[in-house]
């Protein structure tokens, strides 16, 4: 039996006019469901194995498919969609968690500042890249910081500082690192009932606007503040309001909503947005931007009429890519190169019950080409930080330092490294942040290669340095310890804590049910080492 594409659910030649909101688009090659971070990475790094394009979305709801058929991937994080209360007013979601069960959970934990999601449409992942926001508030608001993944194989931690950049602006709009996870913070208590019914006044002010007639992607454009008023505004006195392409119409209620009233193209949309942009910006001297992002094959001349950044396509004339991203060119790349970075969470996502501040990182710090030729030089780095400073409270009694055999009972940081193909055989490093540490190899899930029966010391000595202070504590490994693990220019890493009272940590994240168990290399994360 032939190996799956993807390690996740792939369906092939689907309609996308069944994925996106507006119930438009043409077919496309493949559409891929993750469930979690780590197939999430594994799709992408498989579209790049296959040069294959790709197509990123949540729940499609401001997303435009072009009516032309798609050859490459669409990846949808609609089944990442987990959330938890990391601590009394924080709470980790996933990308595809949906902005009304957002809204719904914290009303349930009686934390405020979330109300304004209550039926808007779409999911967090989405609406932290865009920096949504309605009724006074937005998202960069309300987040703490975003958790990405790059086309070029990193698992990266961004601040909010470094992602919003203003009205409905973020650096994640100009780059190809995509949302897989944010942390959001809640400062204010409020009773439930409170939210509940504020939660319903912005509910019934959507039903009032008939923003959900008919299948649409919310507001059109952006507003412009050189513009001075609201872009419905300007749009219902330049007479857009019903105005119709074929099965596409401007809402008879709101002048900056696009609806599908049946049968619309995706170019029906488009000429509409364009006359409606020209109109604005010669009657009005307003320049407004789409806030509606185009996905897939267009034309050209609507793109720019449009105003959307947009690649040509060289087989086609006249036409040209939006909304699509490619396999990266790595001659930019700089070193030390940061492939891993993120907070560890509760393996089973248990509201508050693991703590906040412990991070983990894991660093490339030369080239490949670089490390063949100095093999017994440093060329992986593990870090681990406990922000907090008290975390691993459980320790052995033996003086720091020291190589300790079943160190998991106590308080430790791990990293297991696995062979980046589908073998079985992987590595795992413990440390304390006094320096206990242990390392063993496996050949199989918990059975020890052949030699490693017995944890030694010696077995490590020269391939290994570790390192502990304020700064953090753990390892880097050299060339030659890592080199038998990389398999077509990967590795599988997975980055774990246990406090030796039942308590677990993962990053990056997922959960199986029943006993927690690190020793599962298939669910391990592929980066790319370069």
């Amino acid at each position: 039996m032939p190996e799956p594409i993807f390690p996740c659910p792939c369906e092939q030649s689907v309609p996308l006019s069944a994925v996106g909101y507006y119930a438009i688009g043409g077919r496309a090659h493949l559409l891929a469901r993750p469930r979690n971070v780590g197939e999430f990475a594994a799709a992408l790094d498989r579209c790049r194995q296959l040069r294959l394009p790709v197509i990123v979305v949540g729940k499609g709801s401001n997303t435009l498919f072009s009516d032309e058929d798609f050859p490459g991937v669409v990846i949808s994080t609609a089944s990442m969609n987990r959330m938890f209360q990391v601590s009394d007013q924080e709470f980790f979601c996933e990308a595809g968690v949906e902005n009304t069960d957002a809204a719904l959970a914290l009303q349930t934990a009686g934390r405020s500042g979330g109300e304004w999601l209550y039926r808007l449409p779409g999911m967090i992942g989405a609406t932290v890249r865009m920096n949504g926001r309605c009724y006074g508030r937005e998202i960069s608001s309300v987040t703490r910081g975003i958790v990405t993944v790059g086309l070029d194989g990193t698992l990266r931690w961004r601040s909010r500082q470094e992602v919003f950049l203003g009205y409905k602006q973020t650096s994640l709009m100009r780059s190809a690192e995509i949302v897989v996870g944010a942390l959001l913070e809640f400062p204010e208590s409020r009773e439930p009932e409170a939210i509940g019914r504020t939660m319903q006044e912005y509910g019934n002010d959507r039903e009032a606007k008939h923003q959900f007639d008919f299948p649409s992607c919310g507001s059109t454009f952006k507003n412009s503040y050189e513009a001075g008023r609201p872009s419905g505004q300007i749009f219902d006195s330049l007479g857009f309001r019903g105005r119709r392409e074929g099965g596409a119409q401007v809402s008879e209620h709101h002048a900056n909503f696009i609806f599908n009233t049946g049968g619309a193209k995706a170019v029906d949309v488009l000429k509409l947005a364009a006359a409606m942009r020209t109109a604005a910006r010669e009657q009005e001297s307003a320049v407004l931007e789409l806030e509606l992002q185009c996905a897939g094959l267009f034309e050209a001349s609507l793109l720019e009429e449009c105003g959307i950044t947009s690649v040509p396509e060289p087989s086609r004339p006249g036409f040209a890519w939006a909304g699509v991203i490619h396999p990266p060119d790595d001659s930019s790349v700089s070193f030390p190169r940061m492939v891993m970075q993120g907070p560890l969470l509760d393996y089973a996502w248990i509201d508050c019950h693991f703590p906040d501040g412990i991070w983990a990182e894991v660093e490339q710090l030369v080239s490949i080409t670089e490390a063949r030729l100095a093999p017994e030089r440093p060329f992986i780095r593990w870090t681990t930080h406990d922000r907090a400073g008290n975390s691993f409270l459980q320790r052995p009694g033996a003086p720091g330092g020291t190589f300790v055999e079943e160190l998991w009972k106590y308080g430790v940081a791990e990293l297991f490294v696995a062979e980046g193909g589908s073998g079985a055989s992987y590595l795992e490093f413990e440390m304390t942040p006094e320096g206990h540490w242990v390392a063993l190899r496996f050949n199989a899930p918990r059975q020890r290669s052949a030699g490693h029966e017995v944890p030694t010391e010696c077995r490590w000595i020269g391939n290994l340095d570790r390192f502990s202070g304020s700064s953090g504590f753990g390892m880097e490994f050299t060339y030659a310890l890592i080199e038998p693990f990389i398999h077509d220019g990967k590795l599988k890493l997975q980055c774990c804590a246990s406090f030796g009272d039942q308590r677990y940590g993962l990053f990056p994240w997922w959960h199986d049910p029943g006993t927690p168990d690190f020793h599962q290399p298939g669910r391990f994360c592929p980066v790319r080492i370069v």
